[in-house]
């Protein structure tokens, strides 16, 4: 048995919480079903059934967010428990995206650093994947498997941006340097990719 410790509004919903500290939300219908108010007792019977209710609704909730576009185990994570699904809810929700593939860090690792790899620097790289959640030894293994290198990168870069530049005056020679290690490459690799660039255009006149 379970009691309710409290009842708050929201909207067309309610938020209900117990006195197991575990709190939920439950359409107004389905709140009179199970005859829901402060200090009324829960059932396991019942308590079971509301359970199926919010794992059947979390999961519907993360596949709908999986249809616009691929996410990390964290973000649908962050996404269920800002919509108050309780933390075993969530946790069996992401057991089943796990079990059926449908998330996996290492692979958004990957595409992630195959859809960056012309346009941010490794460190950057890093960074954003750490943001999303993803473990440093996953982002290092998915690091291991692609063909991403800042030389590559930083090359990229070069080429769509350093007309905008006179390499002739000392300061935008500068304001470039500071740009590209601003992204995160190293000061010796962007003077040596500047100046081998310089040279081969260059040739090229």
């Amino acid at each position: 048995m379970y009691t309710v410790v409290k009842t708050i509004p929201k909207g067309s919903r309610i938020q209900i919480t117990l006195d197991n500290g575990i709190s939920f939300i439950l359409y107004k219908g389905e709140v009179r079903r199970y005859k829901i108010s402060e200090n009324a007792t829960i059932d396991e019977k019942s308590y079971n059934e509301i359970w199926e209710i919010l794992y059947k609704r979390a999961r519907e909730r993360a596949l709908y967010i999986l249809d616009d576009g691929y996410k990390t185990k964290k973000q649908i994570y962050d996404k269920l428990k800002s919509g108050n699904y309780p933390e075993d809810i969530i946790q069996s929700v992401i057991s089943y995206l796990l079990e059926y593939n449908l998330i996996d860090d290492l692979r958004y690792a990957g595409l992630y650093i195959e859809y960056k790899s012309e346009s941010k620097s490794k460190r950057q790289i890093v960074q954003d994947l750490m943001t999303k959640g993803i473990k440093k030894d996953v982002i290092d293994k998915a690091f291991e498997e692609s063909d991403y290198t800042d030389e590559h990168s930083l090359n990229k870069i070069l080429e769509k941006r350093i007309k905008r530049y006179n390499l002739e005056e000392p300061k935008e020679l500068q304001k470039l340097y500071r740009y590209l290690v601003g992204k995160g490459y190293n000061y010796n690799d962007v003077k040596s990719a500047v100046r081998q660039y310089s040279h081969d255009t260059d040739m090229s006149l």
